[in-house]
């Protein structure tokens, strides 16, 4: 077994990893990060090609050689979840997301709390695990701040240090300052959301999203080329790690990136104090880093399964387990979507970025009251494209209007037709945390490293989710109605299959007994353990999470510079 050693080994480098890398390195400490897949350039990402980016999914996992595999209770036989859309290569998901970059709200910090208040408890479902987080949104502003400014995000204020500010989202939480860039050009899909739902009495507003809306540090702006989410920037104008905060760290001389690393364990000594992990590579070879500091960024996966799959004597149910709260309480956004299309008006949402183009607020997190609903938290409502993609290949995807058929000339004419006349809904519902909601280890399905497979558990259609989801349809077909399309149609929900953004299975809390990790990561069972990323999420919020694994990894950052390296132990 070839052994190195260093300060501080990372597993993963993307959101997360990537950030905390840099900021270590740039401190000082010696840095390996650990990157199962490649690293790629610019360059890479030439030629636009939607078959091979998008649908062959080159910059994620491979389903064959890194299953997930999903089952709807414990009862059910478990089956591949199929399409991943994590990152499988240096910069994680940041490399293809749509990079929209929301900070939470001030409540989605205290979720329990907040609804306790207002409604009473016997508005939380009787089962729920809901918890407040072990910080607030004050703790976090700063390192938001950081995140928006280093990597650069795009966007507008609407709530400066308390003031609402026009044009931006008079429901966000307060922020220090602007955003470090204008937003992106308005396109038409944005320009009829926009007027309709100012119509209805709403709220719209630009989208942030960590692209280049004009040239910043060094790097040009959006070229609005359309191929965005599920791609490589060509530009570099998306602020993915790749361009932002990799660069920063091979700048140190104290960083060392190792590609098509499969980290398989996470060492412990007869201690029970972290001393590093152990990895193959490409060539089958098992190879072995030793170091002071042992930091686990995946996706919640992989957070999980390495500390399911390092179970020892000392830790016979897996790392930062005595609390057995590992693998639970993991959530996913319900993606309900709904396609309208125009007669005489075209939308081309195949220009430009194509993730959530605008967005109204007025209906997520306890935005509204939900005294009457059936549901508590909420959804914000976007337009956008129908799978997060404006190609002609992603947009035969589309489930026609009741009465067209999925095939034959009848379904070529609707293409067609609808092709630059139709745009995309999304409400993005905040499921909550079920304690078995879980990911654990499939004992039938193996990996090409013949590690055992995640396994996630998980329904998503209890009574106040499917109600949640029915509300929000219902207000996107308003809106549909009011931007004068002359169809509007839902698209189909998966029958209990997670939706997007998985979240939770390492949840972080105040308490040991009912949580894996702090506020900063740091598990409460090996202090020189830390796990970062949306799997420490103790609740999701209606927000996409890439902005606040960021600013988490900030934090983390900066008390492993600033406290734990002069002081290693608990993290206060």
């Amino acid at each position: 077994m070839a052994t190195e050693r260093t300060d501080v080994v990372i597993v993963g480098a993307g959101a997360a990893g990537g950030i905390i890398a840099a900021e270590l390195a740039k401190a000082g400490m010696q840095v390996i990060a650990l990157e199962r897949g490649p690293r790629l350039k610019t360059s890479d990402f030439a030629g636009q090609d939607e078959l091979r980016f998008f649908q062959r999914q080159d910059t994620r996992p491979d389903i064959k050689r890194q299953p997930v595999t999903w089952r709807r209770n414990t009862n059910a036989s478990a089956t591949p979840l199929g399409t991943l859309a994590y990152g499988n290569q240096a910069g994680g998901g940041t490399v293809h997301y749509g990079a929209v970059s929301w900070r939470m709200h001030e409540d989605d910090f205290r979720a329990r709390s907040q609804t306790i208040e207002r409604y009473g408890e016997r508005a939380i479902p009787e089962d729920s695990s809901i918890a407040d987080w072990p910080l607030s949104y004050a703790d976090l502003e700063p390192f938001y701040d950081r995140a928006e400014y280093d990597l650069g995000v795009s966007g507008k204020a609407g709530n400066l240090q308390g003031t609402l500010v026009g044009g931006g989202n008079v429901f966000e939480a307060p922020r220090r300052r602007e955003y470090p860039l204008p937003p992106l050009l308005v396109e038409q899909p944005g320009i009829a959301f926009d007027e309709a739902t100012r119509e209805l009495g709403y709220h719209p507003f630009s989208t942030p999203r960590a692209i280049l809306s004009e040239p910043y540090q060094g790097r040009p702006g959006c070229t609005y080329c359309g191929f965005c989410q599920g791609f490589g920037c060509h530009m570099g104008a998306k602020s993915s790690i790749l361009v932002t905060k990799l660069p920063e760290a091979d700048e140190t001389g104290n960083f060392k990136l190792v590609t098509g690393a499969m980290t398989y364990h996470v060492d412990t000594d007869d201690s029970g104090r972290a001393t590093g992990v152990s990895y193959y590579l490409p060539d089958g070879s098992d190879n072995n880093v030793e170091a002071d500091l042992v930091i686990l960024a995946p996706f919640i996966y992989d957070n999980t399964r390495l500390l399911l799959l390092s179970r020892t004597a000392q830790f016979p149910d897996g790392l930062a387990n005595s609390s057995g709260h590992v693998g639970k309480h993991v959530m996913a956004h319900m993606m309900a979507r709904l396609l309208v299309t125009f007669d005489d008006r075209h939308m081309n949402v195949y220009m430009g970025p194509s993730a959530q183009k605008h967005t109204i607020d007025d209906f997520n997190a306890d935005n509204f009251d939900h005294s009457d609903v059936g549901f508590i938290r909420g959804s914000q409502i976007s337009i956008g494209t129908e799978n997060l993609q404006g190609g002609p290949i992603s947009a035969s995807t589309i489930t026609p209007p009741p009465g067209t058929p999925r095939w034959g000339a009848a379904y070529r004419d609707f293409i067609a037709d609808a092709y630059t006349r139709h745009a995309s809904m999304v409400a993005q519902t905040e499921n909550l945390p079920y304690a078995d909601q879980t990911i654990d280890l499939d004992p039938d399905v193996k990996d090409a490293w013949g590690l055992p497979a995640p396994r996630m558990t998980y329904d998503w259609r209890r009574p106040d989710e499917v109600a949640r989801v029915e509300y929000m349809l219902q207000k996107m077909e308003e809106i549909g109605w009011a931007m004068g399309a002359s169809q509007v149609w839902r698209q189909p929900l998966s029958p209990g299959r997670p939706g997007a953004h998985h979240e939770g299975g390492t949840r972080m809390g105040s308490d040991p007994a009912n949580s894996v990790v702090n506020r900063y990561g740091q598990t409460w069972d090996i202090p020189n353990l830390f796990v970062v990323g949306s799997s420490t999420f103790p609740t999701m919020s209606g927000f996409n999470p890439t902005l606040t694994i960021q600013a988490l990894a900030y934090m983390t950052a900066d008390a492993i510079v600033n406290r734990y390296r002069n002081n290693p132990g608990p993290l206060a």
